[in-house]
């Protein structure tokens, strides 16, 4: 009887067990149909003006016109973009708090730092890839070099008299310099700035050799012949820069450093609601007149379900890592 009884009440709880998971299930979905029903915090942890700004702008303003719902973009940079991404590791899975990161924030910074305050992997919900976009090597006009193999020559002349600018330690564009001085086997000077763009005046003035940056941010200053560009650093040459040769082209065969920038939500994200944000990044993206921005920018629309994003971010955390221990960067 008793046995009896326990079944009963085994099968009950089971029973219950389901008709919750059911219940909630409803709710999830209930709650994905209705999303969103006010402003989306769309946070980018870069400084205004630059690339990842940009990009955030041109995608809000089309995503904003499909959901019926404005995103809002706020500005948090710092700390390698760690900080504005932070922000959004700890806001409510709700789907709306969102980080625009990239292979900086999630696959760079967490070897950079000895405590930072998230898991680039647990803490995060993975919701789209958005663009790939080149990064390049420039040089202040007044600088004797016309090529990377000038520069190379130049630097073992003068060890550590070569300064280069970066949008931060830690940024992608810091790891692009120091791949740069391992691999061709001098010696450069790291000058990090808060960003890209605030490192452009002493470029300018010459206080500065050299600067690294996506074609995204310094195309408006090649055009008005501030900076001479002298290579791209991804494996291929950039559409927008077809006579700019690759750094492997140029004299450093091997090297190969590219940017993404992606969209993440706050771990437990409920999936329904993640799969809506994933179905409206890609409608924005797939638009004649967004593929054209981000064309002649130099950025390449990259986009792709979760699990994909998911599947690079933890490709890049491994290839990243190694980087940065062939790079000798310490950890702050």
């Amino acid at each position: 009887m008793n046995i009896f009884r326990k079944q009963l009440q085994g099968k009950s709880g089971a029973r219950l067990s389901g008709a919750l998971i059911v219940l909630a299930v409803a709710a999830s979905h209930a709650a994905a149909a209705d999303f969103p029903t006010r402003p989306i915090r769309f946070v980018v942890p870069f400084a205004a003006g630059g690339t990842s700004d940009i990009i955030g702008r041109i995608l809000s303003a089309r995503m904003q016109e499909g959901l019926g719902q404005s995103l809002v973009v706020d500005n948090r940079g710092g700390a390698g973009g760690s900080i504005g991404t932070d922000i959004v590791a700890k806001a409510n899975a709700d789907g709306y708090t969102l980080v625009l990161g990239s292979n900086g924030t999630h696959a760079i910074v967490p070897y950079l730092y000895k405590s930072l305050p998230y898991d680039p992997i647990k803490d995060f919900t993975p919701v789209s890839m958005v663009v790939v976009t080149p990064t390049l090597l420039a040089a202040t006009p007044d600088l004797p070099v016309k090529t990377v193999k000038d520069l190379i020559t130049l630097a073992r002349a003068k060890p550590g008299a070569l300064a280069y600018g970066s949008s931060g330690v830690g940024s992608t564009t810091h790891i692009a310099g120091e791949m740069l001085a391992t691999m061709a086997g001098i010696q450069l000077n790291h000058v990090p700035y808060k960003s890209a763009s605030a490192a452009y005046p002493d470029v300018f003035s010459g206080r500065v050799a050299l600067i690294f940056d996506t074609v995204l941010s310094m195309m408006q200053h090649i055009k008005a012949e501030r900076v001479r560009p002298l290579a791209v650093t991804n494996p291929a040459r950039t559409y927008t820069l077809p006579n700019v040769p690759t750094m492997s082209e140029a004299g450093v065969p091997g090297y190969a450093m590219t940017l993404w920038i992606a969209i993440y939500a706050p771990a437990g994200t409920p999936a329904p609601v993640v799969a809506k944000l994933n179905r409206e990044v890609q409608r924005a993206l797939s638009l004649p007149d967004v593929r054209e921005q981000m064309t002649l920018q130099g950025a390449e629309v990259a986009v792709g379900s979760p699990a994909d994003l998911l599947a690079a971010t933890q490709s890049d955390l491994k290839k990243m890592g190694e980087l940065v221990k062939t790079a000798k960067i310490v950890p702050q």
